[in-house]
């Protein structure tokens, strides 16, 4: 350790997923340490499409006391490879795993990983500065909060209590961007109409009780940044990284309906000039937020339908009916901003009857853009311990043959799949033929149309429609 303080390195493993998103976790984490003098570095093996052997070389390049790997339930196996690999690059560094995985099960991360010392269990950012200092004062693990690791006397883990969370957000630096490689990261359609694309974080935690959402990094316990904070990290990411569209990726971006409206309130204020997304609930907008959100910028909102059978929604804990949905789809339309709407099949109680169901109501709110996806079972989730309870008649699984899950984001990993009364082929099924039924429409079609303002609006649409087709025969 030069000057007696260690270098950190933060790694995203490799993955075969063809569109990467900057990692915020990693980004905040370097930037906090950055903030306390710590030299930090960065490895994103999936935006840079490196196999295990580019990793291993460009792992030999580097100086690592300290050794982050994010890791997330459907890419278990890269990092398993990827600590695998560190452990024999830097025999005597501390490695760490932080992430939604380590975070839900760190005993079995440790117990299946030997090369792992450590597992960071939710909020990265004070953890990590304090392993740095633990590591340079040599003191006792026991005394960090929040982290799960070996007594190396008697080979028990051990788990410290929880981290506090971080209560002020505000307080955090922006994301550490400049330390990734920026032209590397792309996005699925519809997000990216206009590039470059970033994402911005400004919301941590949600209190809804949704059964198949894994929420071990930041729990119920939500906490949101400033409206000027907000803005001050937009105008960073247009006069720094030329930011032409932003995403918002809060899980509900406009949670509180008021802060929401400052956030475009201080936009408008500031006549900040950018084309913004966001996720959020159809039980949490109104029409005067939505004009507000439109007049500052908004061009889309996705929304979580998931079903269009109210037993199901009511099973997993939605909280909202399914006259909700079409009442938020259609005052957004009439608002003029375009919908997203994900859709899930696989949900404890599907059968051919509620898919069929799901289908009617997307073809009825007939959003502009839509995901269909099947129900991926989290560790860590609500669903998940039902069903080792044996709460439901159903079984998890793992893939079919190919290693492929059906759906428009999904592609190889390790998915925990819910078989009820319908099995994974027929799931499959489902979401193909609900991609063909629903953008092959000629209502859909000439919906798209409409949309259609320039010769980058035309690329844009066919290279979704592309995707769409790759989808629906895959």
């Amino acid at each position: 350790m030069s000057n007696n303080q260690p270098k950190v390195l933060l790694i995203n493993p490799p993955s075969e997923f063809k569109t990467p998103l900057l990692p915020l976790g990693l980004a905040y984490i370097a930037a906090f340490l950055k903030t306390k003098g710590i030299e930090v570095s960065v490895i994103d093996a999936w935006a840079e499409q490196m196999s295990f052997e580019k990793l291993k070389e460009r792992l030999s390049q580097k100086q690592a006391d300290i050794v982050g790997i994010y890791i997330v339930s459907p890419r278990y196996n890269e990092g398993k490879m990827t600590i695998e690999l560190c452990r024999k690059v830097f025999p005597k560094a501390m490695i760490a795993a932080g992430g939604p995985h380590p975070s839900a099960v760190p005993d079995e991360m440790l117990k299946e990983n030997h090369g792992l010392d450590i597992c960071v269990i939710g909020e990265g950012e004070i953890t990590m500065y304090e392993l740095a200092e633990n590591l340079k004062n040599k003191s006792d693990l026991s005394t960090i909060d929040g982290i799960a690791f070996r007594n190396k006397q008697n080979n028990e883990i051990v788990r410290t209590r929880p981290r506090d969370f971080i209560k002020n957000l505000d307080e955090l630096p922006f994301p550490a961007r400049e330390l990734f490689p920026l032209e590397k990261y792309k996005t699925h359609p519809p997000y990216g109409r206009k590039n470059p694309y970033f994402s911005i974080m400004t919301i941590r935690g949600c209190p809804f009780q949704c059964a198949y959402c894994s929420k071990d990094v930041f729990k119920d316990n939500f906490r949101f940044a400033s409206p000027k904070r907000v803005c001050d990290e937009l105008e960073e990411l247009i006069s720094k990284y030329n930011a032409k569209e932003i995403h918002f990726y809060d899980d509900d971006f406009t949670i509180n309906m008021e802060r929401a409206g400052q956030i475009c309130d201080e936009i408008l204020k500031r006549g900040i000039k950018i084309r913004w997304s966001c996720t959020t609930r159809v039980d949490l907008v109104n029409e005067a937020l939505l004009k507000k959100m439109k007049q500052a910028g908004c061009w889309m909102i996705a929304y979580g339908v998931e079903s269009g059978n109210q037993k199901i929604l009511d099973a997993i804990n939605k909280g909202y009916t399914v006259e909700k949905v079409v009442e938020s789809f259609a005052l957004t339309k009439k608002i003029g901003i375009l919908t997203l709407g994900y859709f899930m099949v696989g949900l404890p109680g599907e059968t051919k009857e509620t898919v069929q169901e799901t289908l009617a109501l997307a073809k009825k709110i007939s959003p502009d853009f839509s995901s269909w996806g099947i129900l991926v079972v989290y560790p860590g989730s609500r669903l998940f311990k039902f069903i080792k309870e044996g709460k439901y008649k159903g079984r998890l699984r793992t893939l079919d043959e190919n290693g492929n899950l059906a759906g428009t984001f999904f592609g190889k990993g390790n998915y925990l799949l819910f078989e009820d009364n319908l099995t994974l082929k027929e799931l499959r099924e489902a979401v193909k033929r609900a991609n063909i039924e629903l953008y092959l429409r000629p209502k859909y079609i000439f919906q798209s149309l409409k949309n259609i303002r320039s010769f980058s609006d035309i690329v844009y649409y066919f290279n979704g429609g592309i995707a769409v087709i790759k989808a629906a025969i895959s």
